[in-house]
């Protein structure tokens, strides 16, 4: 009886703790810890904001994902790449600590793409960097490699749809499980579509009690959901230009695509890979991943940037 009363207890102290906040202190004491500095500059309604460890070791830039942030979607992948190599984790416009001045242009991917720019040019980065973006993030990463060839010396297109995707398909995902659209499916509005949104992220969603899941949508996802689902609706008004769009990069690039990645299926990467001509040889495929193979298998992730910065 007086375990199951201390067990009682524990749950009701945890579910009105803001887990989601003591995990990101925690991460944030690991990542200074290890070496990692957080610069943030505020300047015109701009807040932009980067981990960065700097060792004058070569560089690698990770660009997160949709409604992901740099330490939380990289936070082990980081600290790994981190022994040997000077990694850069930005946080997108609207995305972690980052913010834009809430105009029309800053919901943009050339917002992003100058968001991007302002960060290395503040962080004093000279040197080509590897550039890897995932999902949202590739978007990024492609057309900033492509507008900014000598600060990138290979680029790294990961479950990212940069071409060759409609907002028709990926509604049509979110309607199948059971969600209104792909709107609710990124940018989950309740625990049940918490749920579903990670469904896409993970081959094998790991259990995650039914409270936190709630404290995920209550201190996560909706606090920045309005201005996220602008990011979204963005994509989804230029849909038709940037499918049509060819980009003419001058770095070699990659593409690096998790197996049963249902959001970005592996269709998507191979239609990328015959437009823009791209070898086998240059295609990595992360078996038994979903959309985010570097948070199921940070291990695979981070051997295969590390065979990326060696070759």
């Amino acid at each position: 009886m007086i375990r199951l009363t201390m067990a009682f207890f524990l749950s009701s102290l945890l579910s009105s703790c803001n887990i989601v906040a003591l995990v990101g202190r925690k991460q944030d004491k690991k990542f200074e810890k290890n070496g990692f500095v957080l610069h943030t500059f505020d300047e015109k309604g701009y807040k932009r904001s980067a981990y960065y460890i700097n060792n004058g070791r070569p560089k690698i830039m990770l660009l997160h994902g949709y409604g992901a942030s740099g330490i939380g979607q990289y936070y082990r992948s980081a600290l790994d790449l981190a022994k040997d190599y000077d990694v850069i984790l930005p946080d997108l416009l609207y995305c972690g600590r980052s913010h834009g001045d809430s105009s029309e242009f800053s919901y943009t991917i050339a917002a992003q793409v100058k968001h991007i720019e302002y960060l290395v040019e503040k962080l004093n980065i000279q040197e080509p960097m590897l550039l890897v973006g995932n999902s949202y993030g590739g978007i990024v990463a492609s057309y900033y490699a492509e507008k900014n060839p000598p600060r990138v010396s290979k680029l790294v297109v990961y479950d990212a749809p940069i071409n060759c995707y409609t907002a028709t398909y990926a509604d049509s995902l979110a309607k199948s499980m059971g969600v209104p659209s792909v709107r609710e499916l990124l940018s989950p509005t309740n625990v049940y579509e918490n749920r579903k949104s990670l469904d896409i992220v993970f081959h094998k969603q790991p259990y995650i009690p039914r409270f936190l899941r709630h404290q995920m949508v209550k201190y996560g996802s909706l606090v920045t959901r309005d201005h996220q689902v602008k990011l979204l609706e963005y994509l989804i008004s230029k849909e038709e230009q940037m499918n049509q769009y060819y980009f003419k990069w001058q770095m070699p690039v990659y593409l690096a695509w998790g197996e049963f990645d249902q959001l970005i299926p592996m269709s998507t990467c191979e239609q990328l890979a015959e437009r823009y001509s791209i070898p086998k040889e240059r295609i990595k495929i992360f078996r038994n991943a979903a959309h985010a193979a570097n948070v199921e298998f940070p291990k695979e992730f981070c051997a295969y940037i590390r065979s990326l910065m060696n070759d």
